[in-house]
């Protein structure tokens, strides 16, 4: 009787040993289970959303796709990504999207080289060693992106008379629609650029250093990309009424620095049009090229108060001087009353 007792004792204290084993190994299944039915999910909406993009227009063609990321992950991985939409067409590398099945509104996508970005006309082609970029959103649609870039280097052909080539160190773009001024289509845009080579810069104040720049506007009557080509539309923002709102745009280079806001637009004969606060240092080299280094120069730049003999900050850097409004008006640009000589503003388009 006593040995039939410990028995059932050894039994029962074993079923309670394996227990947790088992029970893990029931939910490891369940989970399995559920993140194939996820990824099914997630490969249905996914052609679904590309099936909904084809009816508005836009052809994706995502090559090779595989989907993956067990357990925890959804990543979906195109060896090669290519947009087109009337007569814009865009192509990308490996491009990646990995999204938490537990947050699957948060996207971080990385995106690999070459891009190459046409309308027919310009034809933009870019490169970078790392490229990523996290997208929120909601139900009702996109609440921020974010755009992060390791010496990016672009080359933008087709679009002025000469190649415009720049490449920097780094590159920040944030997006996020305006909440306050959704009636306005508004949408707010943060750029950083750290140590970037603009030859056209270097030619138009002076100097070969590298240049910092940061900028933080607003772009009202922003519909989203529609697949025309850039004249098209810039001429619907133009039409619409759409406004740049510069809320800060500083920029550096070597002793040169500038800080404006103010309000752009363009006027009907596609001119940039608008006024800006501006205060600046060392932009001698600047006011030499636009007065053609006459002696009006010299007092152009007095007035503007870029006098070289002006006593620096306490970094050594010349103290920024506030200048008058500046005024872009009929392809003149003024400073105050003054229009400055030789310089005619051209249309965009």
């Amino acid at each position: 009787m006593a040995e039939a007792i410990r028995t059932e004792n050894v039994r029962y204290s074993r079923f309670w040993l394996y227990t947790p084993f088992v029970l893990l190994l029931l939910v490891a299944i369940a989970w399995s289970v559920a993140w194939f039915f996820i990824r099914n999910r997630a490969a249905e909406a996914l052609d679904a959303w590309i099936a909904s993009e084809a009816q508005r227009g836009r052809q994706w063609a995502c090559a090779d796709r595989t989907i993956a990321g067990y357990p925890f992950r959804i990543e979906i991985v195109c060896n090669t990504l290519e947009l087109k939409q009337g007569a814009v067409t865009a192509s990308f590398g490996r491009t990646e999207a990995i999204a938490q099945v537990y947050q699957p509104r948060l996207v971080i996508v990385e995106v690999a080289g070459p891009m190459r970005v046409t309308d027919g006309k310009a034809n933009v082609q870019g490169q970078w060693d790392l490229l990523q970029a996290s997208i929120h959103a909601s139900r009702s649609g996109l609440q921020r992106l974010s755009v992060a870039a390791t010496s990016p280097k672009f080359t933008v052909t087709g679009l002025a008379p000469q190649d415009i080539a720049t490449s920097c160190q780094y590159l920040e773009l944030h997006l996020r629609p305006n909440p306050s001024r959704a009636s306005e289509k508004a949408y707010d845009a943060a750029l950083s650029i750290r140590q970037a080579t603009v030859p056209l810069l270097d030619a138009l104040i002076g100097g070969s250093e590298l240049t910092d720049l940061n900028a933080d506007v607003t772009v009202t009557q922003a519909t989203g990309f529609q697949g025309r080509p850039i004249a098209q539309e810039l001429e619907r923002w133009r039409s619409a009424g759409g406004t740049l709102d510069v809320l800060t745009l500083a920029a550096a280079k070597g002793p040169r620095r500038i800080e404006a806001k103010g309000k752009l637009n363009l006027d009907e004969e596609h001119r940039p049009a608008g006024q800006l606060t501006v205060a600046a240092a060392g932009l001698d080299g600047l006011i030499g090229n636009i007065t053609g280094n006459r002696a009006g120069g010299a007092l152009l730049g007095a007035l503007l108060g870029q006098n070289p003999r002006a006593q620096g900050g306490s970094n050594g850097k010349p103290q920024l001087a506030q200048l008058p409004q500046l005024t872009l008006n009929n392809g003149y640009l003024a400073m105050g009353p003054f229009v400055i000589p030789n310089v005619r503003l051209q249309p965009l388009y």
